[in-house]
């Protein structure tokens, strides 16, 4: 170490912290009245339309983007024409936007190519006040820092605090006025969170609103994310800050010093951990981490407490679900945490030359991983601008990011607002917004600072609603009405959870045609004329063909045609009916029962796809073509049939020499291997069509890279039970109360259902992934054809039609 910087880290360890950054402040105003201010300074204007400009115009980094409600259309661009996109200049300096989930997905994993040093915003906080936090660096400093504090967040720890949490959170709402205006910001989600930072810190409670109002200050300034708060206040509000977290250290220092049995707070944490236990002699290191740790505790939280009441005034069919069934608490969390995304990116620098989906980053260039676009990408989510209470991936959103900067306190997050519905459903009847809530300016923190609303207890009468709930409940409608959703279609869509068995569509047979030999088309219209709902490439429809025979069929037409869906069945000469009632019963006129999309084989975005279909598994894989072509992906597809009288969509296809057709009868048995023996980190495998043709492919498939493959089967694998497996096992329905034993040779779903839980379930063979239930605790044994590899070892849902358990008792989300 040079000598002046050992004179220096030894003065930072004797000046107070708080002097020190007056010192700072007191330099640069200094250096203001002699050089100017070189920071960025933002007048609000109105953003222009997304339309109106060229890619290479588009700057998300806008503060005002979010605020006057342009950011969606901004990033729906980008992702369809520019996933990974550079902005030459803004007032942050050249970055590259990454606005698709799978493309934040591999560089939020790969932190030895994209670096969260030194900063996770956009810009570059006030001079001396680039404070050292532990989300900023890589391992293994991170994962030291980290480990110093991950226990006040483990599991035994928030059990304990989950009674300190309800109890505060009823003592704020049993303080609320009832029947008449206040703001929501001010008086639940500041206060809740306060409380709570408090708790965390061993902060003086009697003071805890200093907590909020100092994280707002360090972490709005124009220079780092474009927000109002100018450069004094901060350096202001950052040296008070200072100065208590010093004086609260040194006084718990000298109570444990004194034989006080330590507590379980973060500061007294950080204090017993080798590695953190000086770190009151790095200051900027200590403020960083303490600011980190409270900003994390405030904004995600906070603001999320305010947008799930907005998104259920914006959504109020789905606040009627939730008054009808608040055990859907739990999985609406998810959806809150995704809808809202309370900090809308983090940053990352690469540290070498990289390509990413086509593009090639330069060391050293800024690389932004937008969340709040990634957790509305239609690739993952279906129709993610709306929001559905138990949208079936909804745990899967990017708002806590992934990897191994993934937010320490997600669980501590998730219990908060889990606490605070069931709370409130518990008090009030509605929770009705008044106006437009006010936004901050801030290009990274997604949050609001005021929201006028007013509440009805339970049992009081709920009026008509107001102006601001009116408005956007005539807004769907015509944007319903436009693309052809209807009102209920949000509930049904594909992606949203269990669909009710209520919930169906009433089509008609419009045209029925000879596809290929022993295939049958049918082209399925709405009898009123109006359009159908939307869907992506790779979702089905579930027929009802007669009672007690349902059926799921791929769609196989344009996805951008709104009027039809198509499917085309197989004649199964030893199936189970469905292709044979298809086949001999149903003519052009006659009307069917179907279920609205699902989808359990979603198109991934990638550079390049390998596309095999056996027989009919063309259906899926025609779409996701159209979606390759549209995308300006490589791809490339491998049809094999029978004969080419069997095969259907041939003349589809045409001449491209990207297609390989193989009839068997003509050029006898495919070799796999011309086409999977090398594997390839930059393809996707998509493969639908017999089980033979499937088991063989996903043989050969197992030494690509995890995740390369994608299948659909049209009939379950057989899976074999493990060595370990369970002849019975217990199940708890956590939400209904309900323990049932499973015994051999019957399903979970036989058997939760039998004793009175409502579940919803089709196949029963663990291939439409309608039953699927999440797993709070246990290891399932997983027997479906649905979940990948990644799924199966998270563990975290289960298919209840086949799956069993491997531990004694499995708790369930019923």
């Amino acid at each position: 170490m040079r000598v002046l910087d050992q004179v220096i880290n030894k003065a930072q360890a004797v000046v107070p912290m708080e002097r020190q950054i007056q010192g700072l402040h007191l330099v640069e105003r200094v250096k203001r009245l002699v050089v100017g201010d070189n920071q960025p300074h933002f007048a609000e204007s109105e953003v222009p339309d997304v339309a109106d400009l060229d890619l290479t115009d588009i700057d998300v980094s806008n503060p005002f983007l979010w605020r006057q409600g342009k950011w969606k259309a901004y990033f729906e661009r980008l992702r369809d024409e520019a996933p990974v996109h550079f902005r030459a200049d803004s007032a942050f300096g050249p970055y590259w936007s990454v606005t698709r989930y799978a493309d934040i997905l591999a560089v939020d994993k790969d932190f030895e190519t994209f670096s969260a040093e030194p900063q996770i915003v956009i810009g570059s906080p006030p001079a001396g006040l680039d404070i050292e936090m532990f989300i900023a660096m890589d391992p293994p400093r991170h994962d030291q820092h980290r480990g110093a504090v991950q226990g006040v967040v483990a599991p035994q720890n928030l059990e304990e605090m989950e009674g300190l949490i309800r109890s505060r959170v009823g003592e704020v709402l049993d303080d609320l006025p009832l029947d008449e205006p206040f703001d929501w910001v001010d008086r639940v989600s500041v206060e809740l969170t306060s409380r709570m930072l408090a708790t965390l810190l061993d902060f003086p409670y009697d003071e805890r609103r200093k907590l909020v109002q100092w994280t707002d200050l360090v972490a709005t300034s124009s220079s780092a994310t474009g927000g109002a708060n100018n450069t004094d206040e901060i350096y202001r509000g950052a040296a008070e800050m200072a100065g208590s977290f010093s004086a609260l250290w040194r006084d718990k220092a000298a109570r444990l010093a004194a034989g006080e049995k330590p507590g379980y707070d973060l500061i007294t944490l950080m204090q017993q951990s080798e590695d953190t236990k000086d770190l009151i002699n790095r200051p900027m290191e200590f403020l960083g981490n303490l600011v980190l740790l409270v900003v994390g505790g405030n904004d995600t939280t906070r603001n999320s407490m305010t947008g799930g009441v907005l998104a259920l005034n914006q959504f109020p069919d789905q606040f009627d679900r939730l008054r009808a069934n608040p055990g859907l608490v739990p999985k609406m969390v998810h959806e809150i945490l995704r809808w809202q995304t309370p900090l809308a990116y983090m940053r990352r620098v690469a540290t070498r030359d990289t390509v990413l989906n086509g593009q090639f980053i330069r060391k050293g260039d800024k690389v932004v991983m937008w969340y709040a676009s990634a957790n509305r990408d239609e690739r993952t989510f279906e129709n993610p601008d709306h929001f559905v209470i138990d949208r079936r991936n909804a745990r899967h959103h990017l708002a806590f990011g992934i990897g191994t900067h993934r937010c320490m306190g997600s669980r501590l997050a998730e219990m908060q607002l889990r606490i605070l519905w069931e709370e409130l459903l518990t008090r009030f009847d509605d929770i009705e917004v008044l106006a437009e809530p006010e936004r901050v300016q801030s290009n990274f923190v997604r949050g609001y600072s005021s929201m006028m609303v007013t509440l009805t207890p339970i049992g009081g009468r709920r009026g008509e609603p107001g102006p601001y709930r009116a408005d956007h409940i005539a807004a769907r409608l015509r944007t319903e009405s436009t693309s052809g959703a209807t009102a209920s279609a949000t509930s049904r869509s594909s992606g949203a959870g269990r669909v009710p068995a209520e919930d169906q569509l009433e089509l008609r047979i419009e045209q029925r045609r000879t596809a290929a030999d022993g295939v049958v088309e049918l082209t399925l219209t709405d009898p009123s004329g109006g359009p159908l709902p939307t869907w992506s490439p790779g979702a089905h429809v579930e027929l009802f063909l007669r009672p007690g025979l349902t059926r799921h069929y791929s769609l196989c037409g344009k996805t951008s045609e709104r009027s039809s869906w198509t499917v085309a069945v197989l004649r199964e000469p030893v199936g189970r009916g469905g292709s044979a009632y298809v086949h001999d019963d149903l003519d052009e006129g006659a009307s069917l029962r179907v279920r609205a999309p699902r989808n359990n084989f979603p198109l991934v975005a990638s550079p390049r796809y390998l596309f095999i279909a056996g027989g009919i598994g063309i259906t899926p894989i025609r779409a996701m073509i159209d979606a390759a072509r549209a995308e300006g992906a490589d791809w490339n597809l491998v049809y094999v049939g029978r004969s080419r009288a069997t095969m259907a969509f041939l003349d589809d296809l045409g001449d491209d020499d990207r297609v390989t057709v193989w009839p068997g009868d003509e050029r006898g048995r495919f070799d796999l291997d011309s086409v999977l023996g090398e594997p390839r980190s930059d393809t996707l495998v998509y493969c639908c069509g017999p089980a033979a043709l499937l088991d063989a492919v996903e043989e050969k498939c197992a030494v690509w890279p995890d995740g390369s493959l994608h299948l659909e089967r049209f009939m379950a694998k057989q899976v074999d039970a493990p060595e370990n497996a369970l002849d019975s096992f217990e199940v708890e329905c956590a939400m209904s109360g309900v323990t049932v034993t499973v015994p051999d040779g019957t399903s979970i779903f036989a058997a939760v259902e039998e004793a009175g839980v409502d579940v919803i379930g089709s196949c029963m063979e663990g291939i439409c992934g309608t039953c699927e239930a999440d797993v709070l605790e246990g290891t399932p044994d997983h027997r479906d054809s649905i979940l990948s590899r990644a799924e199966r070892e998270r563990g975290d849902t289960v298919m209840m039609c086949v799956s069993r358990s491997l531990s004694s008792k499995l708790v369930l989300d019923l």
